[in-house]
């Protein structure tokens, strides 16, 4: 697993990433580094603005914790929030982010 980290390190060095660019990418991981939060990521993949209720009914989770989890996703960048009414729609405007999981899929992790 070392190997494989200071292989990316390389690469990384190898590209030019500015560090700018490594740090934002960091915030994002940091950002997405619980399974529920991935889990939202997943459905907002689909382009959908989605309220709270919705939410729930996929990560099954308390909605205090929830509103937690969307709250650093939003403060991150990944998502964003709009009021209609009562209810608030959470939508992906990170989408690039959503890449992550062609990595996870074909990852031998």
């Amino acid at each position: 697993m070392i190997r494989k980290v200071k292989q990316c390190i390389v690469e990384a060095v190898n590209r030019k990433i500015s560090t700018e660019k490594m740090v934002r990418v960091a915030e994002i991981f940091e950002g997405l580094a619980y399974p529920v939060r991935l889990k939202i990521l997943e459905l907002l993949e689909d382009g959908k603005a989605y309220t709270v209720g919705e939410i729930l009914e996929v990560v099954k989770i308390e909605p205090s914790l929830l509103s937690h989890h969307l709250k650093k996703m939003k403060n991150i960048g990944i998502i964003s929030s709009e009021r209609q009414g009562r209810n608030i729609y959470y939508k992906l405007i990170l989408k690039e982010i959503t890449k992550i999981f062609d990595c996870i899929y074909t990852s031998e992790l």
